[in-house]
C-alpha cells in the first residue's frame, strides 16, 4: 500500500485523477483577495507559484504555459505523479516548471525562492498531523511576505454523517488483500450488502446516500484516495485557521467566491446569528454549522496589505474576467438566475465577444458601485470567471497539441490550456471529436 516512510501519511501505490482546479490559478487568488479587501502580489515582474501534493502536475504545467513570467514548482510524494508531471512539460515545451517527488518534510528544507502563492488543494485532510505539521513549516519558511496561501480541505460538520462510512471502509480495506483498488472493491461489497440488507447508518450522509451512483460515475482512484489514507479527518475551521495563525497567517477569504458574501449564502436570521459572535473564527464556525460545509477552499495571506476602497473598486473592474465554457452550464457553481439588472447584462455581453475587463464600461457611462455589486454577484453565481488579459501570455498550441497526442490513451488528460491563464475541462464528445480530427470549438476560440 504505503512505502515505509509514508505509511502513516498517504496511500502511494494508486495514482490519482489527473485534474486541473481553476481555483488556484493566480487571477483566480487575486480575485479573491480584491474582493476581501486585500492587495494581491504583483506580477507583473514575475512571480513564484508552489503547489504541495501536485498530483500529476497537470495544474502546475497548464498554469506555467500561460504564466511565461511565472517559476512554478510541484511537490509530490509520488514519484510516478511527480514523472508525468516532467514528461508532460517536456512534450509541452514547458521550461518554467520542475517538479519534486518529496514529503513535505525534506520539501520545507530546499533551497527555494520565496513563493507569492503557495497552494494545496484537499491534501491537507488526507494526511496525518506531523505531516500538517510538515506543511504549514513549508509555508512559513518559503512564503514571501504579501503572498497568498490556498488551503482546501474536507470539513465538519458536513461530514459527520459519512463517518461511519469512511470508518468502515477503512477498516474492512486494511483486513483485505491486493492493492488499494482491489482492497477497496473488497470492502465495498460488504458495505453495499450491509446497505441493501438495512444498515441505515450508512446512508445518512451525501456520499452513502448516493454510494451506487458514486462508485459507478468516479474513478477507483478517487475513492482510494478520498476513503483510504490512514490520516484521513476531516477538520473544524477553527482548527485550521489555529495552525496557520501559528505562522501568522491572516484568513482573507474564500477561493469558492459566494462564500464571501453571506447574503449569497444565509438568509436574514442565518446573518443575524452568525454577526452576533464577536469572534471571526467562531463566526466562520457558526457558518459551516449553518451550511453543512463538507470541503472548504481557504486563502490565507501573511502581512497582505489592506485596500482602500477606492483602490479595491477600481482594480475589480479593471480584472478581465471570461464566460465559462458550455460544459459547466450544469455545474452547481452556476446559478439559472437571469441577471436582469442593465449593468450585469452589460458585462455579460462585454464577455460574449471574450475574455475582457469591464473597465470599458466606466466610459459608457455605468456606474462603478453598479459595475463591482454585479461583479461580484456574477462571479459568485459561476456566471464569469476572473481570468488574466488575453495576449499576455505565449502560445499554449505546443501544450495543447501534448494534450491531444495523450486523447484516448492512459495518459490522458481532460483539460485544454486558454492563453488567459486557466484551462477549461472537456466533455466526452468533445474528447471524441478532439481525438478525431484535433480541434474543437473551445480550441478555436480560445487559442
Amino acid at each position: 500500500m504505503s512505502t515505509e516512510s509514508a505509511e502513516s501519511r498517504y496511500v502511494t501505490d494508486v495514482p490519482y485523477a489527473r485534474r486541473f482546479v481553476r481555483e488556484l490559478a493566480p487571477a483566480w487568488l487575486d480575485f479573491t483577495a480584491l474582493i476581501c479587501g486585500f492587495r494581491p502580489p504583483a506580477r507583473e515582474n514575475g512571480f513564484a507559484w508552489c503547489e504541495l501534493g501536485c498530483g500529476h502536475g497537470v495544474t502546475p504545467a497548464l498554469l506555467a504555459v500561460t504564466h511565461q513570467n511565472g517559476q512554478f514548482l510541484g511537490i509530490d510524494l509520488m514519484p510516478q505523479h511527480a514523472d508525468f508531471g516532467k514528461a508532460l512539460c517536456r512534450d509541452a515545451g514547458i521550461g518554467n516548471a520542475r517538479f519534486e517527488a518529496l514529503d513535505f518534510a525534506a520539501a520545507a528544507a530546499l533551497d527555494l525562492p520565496p513563493f507569492d502563492y503557495i497552494v494545496a488543494h484537499g491534501v491537507y485532510t488526507w494526511i496525518d498531523a506531523a505531516a500538517q505539521a510538515d506543511l504549514i513549516d513549508f509555508v512559513d519558511r518559503h512564503l514571501k511576505p504579501g503572498g497568498l496561501v490556498y488551503l482546501s480541505y474536507d470539513c465538519q460538520p458536513g461530514w459527520a454523517a459519512d463517518m461511519p462510512l469512511q470508518h468502515l471502509l477503512r477498516d474492512l480495506a486494511e483486513r483485505a488483500a491486493g492493492d488499494s483498488i482491489a482492497r477497496l472493491d473488497a470492502a465495498d461489497r460488504t458495505v453495499t450488502a450491509l446497505m441493501n440488507a438495512g444498515a441505515a447508518v450508512l446512508r445518512q450522509g451525501a456520499m452513502g446516500r448516493e454510494w451506487e451512483e458514486l462508485r459507478r460515475r468516479l474513478p477507483p482512484s478517487y475513492f482510494v484516495h478520498q476513503f483510504l489514507p490512514p490520516g484521513w479527518q476531516p477538520l473544524y475551521v477553527t482548527e485550521v485557521r489555529h495552525a496557520a495563525a501559528g505562522i501568522d497567517l491572516v484568513p482573507i477569504g474564500s477561493a469558492t467566491i459566494r462564500e464571501n458574501v453571506d447574503a449569497f449564502t444565509l438568509d436574514r436570521a442565518e446573518r443575524e446569528l452568525v454577526n452576533a459572535a464577536s469572534d471571526p473564527d467562531m463566526r466562520e464556525l457558526l457558518r459551516d454549522y449553518l451550511l453543512m460545509k463538507r470541503f472548504r477552499r481557504d486563502v490565507f495571506g501573511r502581512i497582505t496589505p489592506p485596500l482602500a476602497e477606492p483602490d479595491q473598486r477600481q482594480r475589480i473592474v479593471e480584472t478581465h474576467f471570461m464566460l465559462p465554457p458550455t460544459v459547466d452550464a450544469t455545474s452547481s457553481n452556476q446559478s439559472p438566475v437571469p441577471f436582469n439588472d442593465p449593468a450585469a447584462q452589460r458585462i455579460l455581453g462585454l464577455l460574449s465577444s471574450g475574455p475582457a475587463s469591464p473597465s470599458s464600461l466606466l466610459a459608457e457611462g455605468e456606474a462603478i458601485g453598479s459595475l463591482v455589486a454585479q461583479i461580484i454577484a456574477l462571479a459568485a453565481a459561476g456566471r464569469i470567471w476572473p481570468v488574466d488579459a488575453p495576449g499576455s501570455h505565449n502560445s499554449v498550441d505546443r501544450a495543447n497539441a501534448a494534450i491531444q497526442k495523450r486523447m484516448g490513451g492512459p495518459d490522458e488528460i481532460a483539460f485544454l490550456a486558454l492563453p488567459v491563464g486557466t484551462a477549461i475541462e472537456l466533455n466526452e464528445d468533445q474528447l471524441q471529436r478532439l481525438g478525431k480530427d484535433g480541434e474543437t470549438a473551445a480550441t478555436r476560440e480560445d487559442s
